[in-house]
């Protein structure tokens, strides 16, 4: 497998906006380098998912010069064997702005969906579904069922105030459970994901979700400490949700496990991926193509 190499990628650096449709601006990362660390097999993955993408500042012409704009949301599966570089989307997608494609704007949506579709398929050799909305269409909260479940509430607030926190860096020893006889399960979320960039080191904010059937009791000091050991690490979103996927799979060995981020919008661009066990844990909000995904509070 050839080594992938950051610098050929728009990445940390200067770039001008194009002003007319490019494919050749689109740039694709290979998932395996990652995942060789953690002993992710890409011919045995431990889970099934999706990185969901929402690009909210994307806008084109009619053939007249009318400004559309939209929210487009894309869809692709964990097991393609690469994903897009977000930087090089973020450009490729800007490069719609001044360009025109049809007569009218029901056939300028349909042209580029099409040609959106067309690209990213044949740069991350998967289906991708490419879906567009407006401003009257449906919008549906992602993870209703995690409105009360708040890691933090669920550590005592004099124990949560006296913890120490000393390691910053990926830290799975952190995590700690006792077995027990029956299935233990838990849902909870988490706001003080942070990681960062892998290449800027500029900071990445995501709220965590996290659903787990266990024979294991776990510690949610342990796990506070442990989402508290990622500020330092450098990791695309997609990345940081696999660590901490396999770390969880490992340590617990789940009955079932789902493990889902939303990330704070970067460049317009919000990315949320999630892995699950088994498809009925994946969040049917996040995966529609009926509905726009309402923002957090972050987003």
């Amino acid at each position: 497998m050839q080594q992938f190499d950051i610098q050929n990628t728009t990445l940390g650096k200067v770039v001008s906006t194009p002003d007319k449709y490019d494919a050749s601006l689109l740039f694709s990362i290979p998932r395996q380098e990652n995942r060789l660390h953690y002993d992710i097999e890409a011919s045995n993955l431990p889970f099934l998912g999706f990185d969901v993408w929402n690009c909210y500042e994307f806008s084109f012409l009619t053939n007249n010069g009318l400004p559309v704009s939209r929210v487009l949301k894309l869809i692709y599966a964990s097991d393609s064997e690469f994903l897009v570089e977000s930087k090089s989307l973020k450009i490729y997608l800007n490069a719609f702005n001044m360009d025109t494609f049809g007569e009218t704007i029901a056939e300028a949506e349909k042209r580029v969906v099409l040609i959106i579709s067309n690209d990213l398929n044949k740069l991350l050799k998967t289906e991708v579904k490419v879906l567009i909305f407006d401003a009257e269409s449906l919008v549906e909260i992602a993870f209703p069922k995690f409105e009360n479940a708040e890691l933090s509430n669920m550590i005592p607030s004099k124990e949560l105030e006296s913890i120490i926190f000393t390691h910053f860096n990926e830290s799975p020893e952190l995590i700690k459970s006792q077995v027990t006889g029956i299935q233990n399960h838990y849902r909870f979320r988490s706001d003080l994901l942070r990681s960062n960039c892998r290449v800027t080191n500029q900071p990445d904010w995501g709220d965590l979700y996290v659903e787990i059937t266990t024979l294991h009791l776990i510690d949610f000091t342990s796990i506070m400490q442990y989402l508290v050991s990622f500020r330092k690490e450098n990791h695309f979103h997609e990345e940081v949700v696999e660590m901490i996927y396999k770390r969880f799979y490992d340590k617990f060995n789940p009955k079932e496990l789902m493990v889902a981020a939303m990330y704070t919008r970067r460049g317009g661009i919000d990315i949320n991926p999630i892995r699950a066990s088994n498809i009925q844990l994946l969040d049917e909000v996040l995966i529609s193509s009926n509905c726009r995904v309402a923002k957090t509070i972050r987003q």
